[in-house]
């Protein structure tokens, strides 16, 4: 865990701290938003470390949206009225910016992400973390990470491989959007995995060389445990909350967060972690393959108690088969794989009641 400057985040919660409702929206041109789009979509985080990432990946992902029926409020469009309202976001958004954006354009969802990989030579790659708030209940819904390389798709006979990274990034972003729609209804989430069953995931830390890493296996979590049935709190929340207390957690949790996590977020486990390798796949692909290792921990913010760590490592050769077929190319694509390692085991802990109690269903 870091302790960021109080000097520094006095300075930050000014800037994006509550105003009163009626200064925010009164000078707000009329009918600046439509009165029926479906989704709005935050500037997305660039984790890739390409500054072309957005220029390249967001015009393919909002065209795919529209051409699924989606009525957009593109992030272009938003942007105006973030930076008007002094509101920061890196792919993420607090409970204030989220009323906010949809008091004003109307939506009822969000669209939050990332772009995590993006690789222009070699075994070219993409990699994109895409998740959906609802804003009349403020949880989210659905979230996906996907990934791929030019290499996914070679056969025995070495046909199959692609080149060219436009190409690319259309694939990887339309199996994107088809795994995200339709998303879910919030009165569709089973109603079991409410109340106790609430994560907040702290980002986290990095101690890999690849800058952000922390931050991309952190929304690759997020997608794992919602798809596994949990109901998690969107880290802007989480991010807001401490600022709000004058601590900035990452890679850990004080006893004091935890505490303000549950009485004001409701979730009663924490995840925290670290993030010791994250190396996509380099050089040629038949010497070189995605590796990736990390610590995941989990506590009750009830009592405190630590009750599962799990220290997860692999490669993109785990699963290599004759003319390595079964072979990972993709960095997001081995870490989701083995995310499922550290959720299968968070399952077994909460099925053993540690911090549940006995489960009604």
């Amino acid at each position: 865990m870091r302790t960021c400057c109080r000097a520094v985040l006095i300075l930050v919660i000014a800037l994006i701290g509550p105003v009163n409702a009626v200064d925010v929206f009164a000078d707000l041109p009329a009918g600046a938003f439509s009165d029926t789009t479906d989704l709005a979509i935050v500037p997305f985080a660039n984790n890739t470390g390409q500054s072309e990432a957005h220029a390249l990946l967001m015009p393919r992902l909002e065209r795919l949206l529209e051409e699924r029926g989606q009525r957009l409020v593109t992030s272009s469009e938003l942007r105006p009225l973030l930076r008007e309202r002094r509101i920061r976001t890196r792919g993420w958004i607090g409970q204030y910016g989220a009323g906010l954006v949809g008091s004003e354009t109307g939506t009822r969802y969000l669209l939050l992400g990332s772009w995590d990989v993006l690789k222009a030579e070699g075994n070219i790659e993409v990699g994109v973390s895409l998740r959906i708030l609802d804003l009349e209940h403020m949880v989210l819904v659905h979230a996906v990470s996907v990934g791929g390389t030019g290499e996914d798709d070679v056969s025995w006979l070495d046909l199959g491989r692609v080149d060219d990274l436009d190409m690319l990034a259309d694939a990887v972003l339309a199996r994107a959007v088809d795994l995200l729609i339709p998303f879910p209804d919030y009165e569709e989430i089973a109603a079991s995995w409410r109340g106790c069953n609430h994560v907040a995931v702290i980002p986290l830390d990095n101690y890999s060389a690849t800058e952000h890493a922390g931050d991309i296996v952190t929304n690759i979590l997020l997608s794992g445990l919602l798809s596994s049935g949990y109901f998690v709190v969107e880290p802007g929340f989480v991010r807001e909350l401490g600022l709000a207390r004058e601590v900035l957690n990452r890679g850990g949790v004080d006893r004091g967060s935890a505490q303000a996590i549950l009485d004001t977020l409701s979730a009663c486990q924490v995840i925290t972690g670290a993030v010791q390798r994250f190396d996509p796949a380099r050089g040629l692909p038949t010497a070189s393959v995605p590796r990736f290792a990390a610590g995941f921990r989990a506590s009750s913010t009830r009592n405190g108690a630590l009750y599962l760590m799990r220290e997860i490592e692999g490669a993109g050769s785990d699963s290599d088969g004759f003319f390595q077929l079964g072979r990972v190319h993709a960095i997001t694509t081995l870490v989701a794989e083995d995310m499922e390692l550290f959720i299968a085991d968070l399952r077994a802990a909460n099925r053993k009641d540690i911090i549940h109690g006995p489960k009604s269903r």
